[in-house]
């Protein structure tokens, strides 16, 4: 069997493949510095390509779906995705605008482009439904539900964290993962930066990452890290 979920965060490639491109170490280092306790959209999503490497796609979406309630534009692009092309069920094209609907509202090229494609694609007599269906995981998914989710997780990290810089969080290890197919590393004395756990600053860093990423800049790796709005649409 081989995977046709293409221009976002996979490529075409079977699960074997995908199996042994996989350090299995690199979320073991993340889960062990306790980083990723700290910022669910990241770990749910990384379990998530992790289960999909493995060819485990309910595990996967499943994952997908926990780190979408965190705000995680990337883990929502999946979903779309994985609906649009079918995987190991049949395609849901409504369903899958709808999830890169709601990845899009940010306005990320790569998913703006996906959903506007999808849009496209989706016959006259679907686009009610379509919107409808936006409308429904907005109201779960999207940013003004969503952000305060990992907004409240990233305060209490930070709380957790403020006078106490003695290294206990990262024991020295460094954090390594993918943003946007390129491998990436929190060095172990920069993991306190309060990019990582202001909520404004981390969505800045997320912004700053995601706007820059475009169609064939995108290539699968490590488990990674690091969309018009659930309304109307064109």
């Amino acid at each position: 069997m081989r995977l046709s979920l293409i221009p976002l965060l996979l490529l075409p490639l079977g699960m074997p493949a995908l199996a042994a491109d996989t350090p299995p170490e690199s979320s073991e280092t993340m889960v062990n510095a306790g980083f990723l306790d700290g910022h669910p959209d990241m770990m749910y999503r990384q379990w998530g390509v992790n289960a999909l490497h493995r060819g485990k796609v309910d595990e996967a979406m499943e994952n997908f779906r926990l780190a979408a309630r965190y705000a995680d534009k990337p883990a929502q692009g999946y979903l779309g995705e994985m609906y649009w092309f079918g995987v190991e069920r049949p395609a849901d094209r409504i369903m899958a605008f709808a999830w890169m609907d709601v990845a899009a509202e940010r306005g990320y090229p790569l998913f703006v482009e996906l959903r506007d494609q999808y849009w496209a694609a989706l016959p006259l007599e679907q686009h009610e439904a379509a919107r409808e269906q936006a409308r429904l995981l907005a109201a779960e998914y999207g940013d003004a539900v969503a952000r305060p989710r990992i907004d409240a997780v990233l305060i209490k990290g930070l709380r957790a964290m403020t006078g106490s810089r003695t290294g206990s969080m990262s024991n020295n290890v460094d954090i390594v993962y993918s943003e946007g197919g390129m491998t990436r590393t929190i060095k172990a004395d920069r993991m306190y930066d309060k990019k990582y756990w202001d909520p404004k600053l981390y969505q800045q860093w997320q912004d700053d990452t995601w706007m820059k990423i475009r169609r064939g800049t995108v290539e699968v790796g490590t488990p990674a890290m690091t969309i018009p709005t659930a309304t109307d649409q064109p």
